[in-house]
C-alpha cells in the first residue's frame, strides 16, 4: 500500500509540473469565460495586473539581513530552510513584473520556490542561483533576471565599502521591466502546447493562469488561535500575532521585533498562514535540503481561526488543501505566508490563545 501511494504522488506531482498550463477552453464555455473576472492567481481576488506573468525576488534572509525591502508589499513570502541548519531563505512574490517595488537584499535563486511557483510561470529575480536551482531553470528553459549578468543596468548597489555583496543587492519593477525585452523574456504568460489551436476568443482574453491556492471561504476552523511560532532552527524562527482591527498576521522576527518593511516602515501582515510539512532530505552536496512536494499534513491559519490540514498538488489549483477528514477546504482570499517545514531535528509549530497558552489545531 505504501508503494502504491507513492507511486499515485509521484504521478500526481508529474502532471503538476507538465501539465499545468491552462487548457483550452471547449466551444460553449467561450461567453462563460469571457464573462468571467479575472482572479489574481497569488491572492484571489480581482487581477490588477492582468495578462502579465508573476515576478518572484530570491531574498537574503541570513542574521546579517538588517534592512529588508518589498516583504509588506508582496502577494506571497515564501520561506523554508534551503541549506545548512540555520538560516532560512526568503521568496517575495508579486503580481507582475512592474508591481516589484523597491526589494532586496536579492540573492540566489533555490529550486524549492520555483518549483512551487512553475505553474504561474513566475519571473525569477535573482543573483546567482544555487546549482539545483540553476539546473531546474535549464530544465525548464525559464529566463531570470540575474544582477550577476545585468549588473547596475537592473540592480542597485546599497552597500559600504567591506559590505558582503549577499546584503548589498536591491531592484525594482522600474528599473528590471524596461530590460525584459532584450533579455528575451516575455512578461505574459504563455500557452502550452496543448491549447495551441484555441480559438480567437482565447487569443483576445490571453492566458489565465491557474490560481497557486483553492480561494473561497473556508468553513470550519478551530477559533481562538491569536499567534503562531514557526520555529524552523535554533537559530531562525518567524513569529505572527493575529491583528483583529486588521484580520492580518502581523509577522515578526526571532526576537519578537516586528518584521518591517524598509520601503515603509510598517510591519508586514498577511490575511492567511500555511505551514506546510514535507518530507526534505539532505542532498549530495550534504548541505542542501530537497523538499518532497507531492503530500503532506500541515496548519493554516486565518481570521483568528486554525485548521489541521492536508496538502497535494492539485488540479484545478496548483495546490489542493483538505481537511483532516479528507474534504476540500477553500482558502481565504488576500495575501498569504507559506513555509516548508520537515522533519529536520529541532522544526516546531507552537500555537497560542489569548492568554498566551499553547493550543492544538485538532
Amino acid at each position: 500500500m505504501k508503494k502504491l501511494t507513492r507511486a499515485l504522488a509521484a504521478l500526481a506531482a508529474a502532471l503538476l509540473l507538465t501539465g499545468c498550463l491552462p487548457l483550452a477552453p471547449q466551444a460553449g464555455d467561450a461567453s462563460t469565460a469571457r464573462e468571467a473576472v479575472p482572479l489574481d492567481p497569488l491572492t484571489g481576488e480581482v487581477d490588477r495586473w492582468p495578462g502579465q506573468r508573476p515576478a518572484a525576488v530570491f531574498v537574503y534572509n541570513g542574521l546579517d539581513a538588517g534592512r529588508q525591502w518589498g516583504i509588506g508589499e508582496a502577494s506571497l513570502v515564501l520561506e523554508a530552510l534551503t541549506e545548512g541548519d540555520s538560516v532560512t531563505s526568503l521568496c517575495l512574490v508579486y503580481p507582475s513584473l512592474e508591481a516589484v517595488p523597491k526589494t532586496g537584499p536579492v540573492a540566489q535563486a533555490r529550486d524549492l520556490y520555483l518549483q512551487l511557483l512553475i505553474c504561474q510561470q513566475a519571473i525569477p529575480v535573482q543573483r546567482g542561483a544555487s546549482i539545483y536551482a540553476a539546473n531546474f531553470l535549464d530544465e525548464y528553459q525559464i529566463l531570470p533576471l540575474d544582477a550577476l549578468s545585468l549588473g547596475v543596468k537592473g540592480f542597485s548597489y546599497e552597500g559600504v565599502w567591506g559590505q558582503p555583496d549577499q546584503i548589498s543587492w536591491t531592484t525594482s519593477g522600474a528599473a528590471l521591466t524596461p530590460l525584459a525585452e532584450s533579455a528575451g523574456l516575455s512578461l505574459a504568460p504563455q500557452a502550452a502546447a496543448a491549447a495551441s489551436t484555441a480559438g480567437e476568443d482565447e487569443a483576445e482574453d490571453g492566458v489565465r493562469l491557474p490560481p497557486l491556492l483553492p480561494f473561497g471561504e473556508p468553513a470550519g476552523g478551530k477559533e481562538g488561535a491569536s499567534s503562531v511560532e514557526v520555529i524552523f532552527s535554533a537559530e531562525a524562527s518567524t513569529r505572527f500575532t493575529y491583528d483583529e482591527g486588521t484580520g492580518h498576521y502581523l509577522m515578526a522576527r526571532a526576537d519578537g521585533s516586528p518584521q518591517t518593511d524598509a520601503n515603509t516602515g510598517a510591519q508586514a501582515g498577511f490575511d492567511n498562514l500555511l505551514i506546510l510539512y514535507s518530507a526534505p532530505s539532505r542532498r549530495d552536496d550534504g548541505y542542501s535540503w530537497g523538499y518532497d512536494l507531492t503530500m503532506g499534513a500541515g496548519v493554516y491559519l486565518s481570521g483568528g481561526s486554525v485548521w489541521s490540514i492536508l496538502w497535494m498538488p492539485g488540479v484545478d489549483s496548483t495546490l489542493a488543501i483538505y481537511n483532516s477528514d479528507g474534504t476540500a477546504l477553500d482558502l481565504r482570499p488576500g495575501t498569504s505566508y507559506i513555509a516548508l517545514m520537515g522533519s529536520v531535528a529541532g522544526q516546531e509549530v507552537v500555537l497560542r490563545d489569548s492568554s498566551g497558552a499553547e493550543i492544538s489545531a485538532n
